[in-house]
């Protein structure tokens, strides 16, 4: 009876702390002006600073850590220990893998910056970011990918559906057209419009098909998790 009661005592403190961390994390969020959709998945390691959105049923992985002005769409996956940093926006169900930097880019005309405007980094929908990228104020147009260990300099962008192959890197102020299969370094284009084929011999699926459907699995579990189901 003893062991009993003291079990229950224990279990009582316990859910109590839990309640006061989840307020305390919310009260925090609306201090801070973060807006973090109630089924978005964040795992507690994740450290959030500055103003952050995130949007409905996108997971974010252990370690990984995101500051600045960073807004991240929905049914979107960020993996673990990625990095972002400073003004990034990143659309829908996009995924952005394992050990990925992804910074806003230079200020325009300060510092010895070649900028005439200050970089962007603009991620759109349905994007492919994979494990060890590097991406300094870069914009991908929607199902655009960049793949393994490659790196985007300053002001790279990447036409819709453009693919940049592993470990390649860009030169700052570099375009890759829409549709055009890059690679080497410096990139280079080495094929023009490349097709659904092209892409599923190459990265073995299609990215942009395999973002959808892994958004709707996401769903699923944060609805059965949640208990919303």
């Amino acid at each position: 009876m003893i062991r009993a009661a003291t079990l229950f005592g224990v279990l009582l403190l316990l859910g109590t702390a839990l309640l006061m961390s989840t307020s305390g994390q919310q009260q925090a969020q609306k201090r801070s002006g973060m807006e973090i959709d109630p089924t978005a998945d964040i795992h507690p390691s994740v450290i959030l600073e500055g103003k952050v959105k995130v949007g409905a049923y996108t997971k974010i992985d252990a370690g990984t850590v995101i500051t600045g002005n960073v807004t991240i769409g929905h049914h979107s996956l960020i993996r673990c220990n990625v990095t972002i940093r400073g003004t990034n926006t990143i659309g829908n169900y996009t995924h952005i893998y394992d050990n990925v930097c992804v910074e806003g880019g230079r200020p325009a005309k300060v510092g010895s910056s070649t900028a005439e405007v200050p970089d962007r980094s603009i991620i759109g929908d349905h994007c492919w970011i994979n494990h060890g990228a590097t991406m300094h104020g870069t914009q991908m147009a929607n199902r655009s990918a960049v793949n393994l260990n490659a790196c985007c300099d300053y002001n790279t962008r990447l036409g819709e559906g453009a693919v940049l192959a592993n470990g390649s890197a860009t030169h700052v102020d570099q375009a890759i057209p829409a549709n055009s299969f890059a690679e080497g370094v410096p990139a280079v284009v080495k094929k023009q419009n490349i097709t659904d084929d092209d892409r599923k011999a190459y990265f073995g699926l299609v990215p942009a098909e395999w973002t959808r459907y892994e958004g709707s699995h996401i769903e699923e579990s944060i609805r059965s998790k949640q208990g919303s189901r």
